[in-house]
């Protein structure tokens, strides 16, 4: 009746055809574009101080991540993440990482500058 079909859009671009298909605005196109892109990124050995922060950004913006059973009891020093949001999401994430380490030691700080930067390069394909 209605024709239900998966439809992929790997990149902004691709999101935005689709999306202007519709019969939408451009202005509507620029809003929605980012969140029409969800990826799956795995971040690896972060510190567990820096995962949870990272996972409650995520939970704050309404994505996810998931970390180790060993991150809230600090029973292992690192863990992996993996961090599950649409492209908007992950540039919020990339702007609080930023933010994040501004009155941290230079040695704490560098980790969330790392964090952001990391993410930025691995999305910048997405977003183009």
């Amino acid at each position: 009746m209605y024709r239900a079909r998966m439809v992929a859009a790997g990149t902004v671009a691709d999101a935005g055809k689709e999306i202007r298909a519709i019969g939408v605005s451009e202005e509507c196109v620029r809003i929605m574009a980012d969140k029409a892109i969800f990826r799956l990124v795995k971040l690896h050995g972060v510190r567990n101080a820096v995962a949870n922060i990272i996972k409650q950004d995520m939970l704050a913006m309404g994505a996810d991540a998931t970390v180790s059973m060993w991150t809230v009891d600090c029973s292992r020093k690192r863990t992996d993440v993996l961090l599950m949001g649409t492209l908007k999401h992950f540039k919020l994430l990339v702007a609080r990482m930023r933010m994040q380490g501004a009155h941290l030691p230079a040695q704490k700080k560098a980790e969330y500058k790392a964090v952001s930067e990391e993410l930025s390069m691995l999305l910048r394909k997405s977003l183009q």
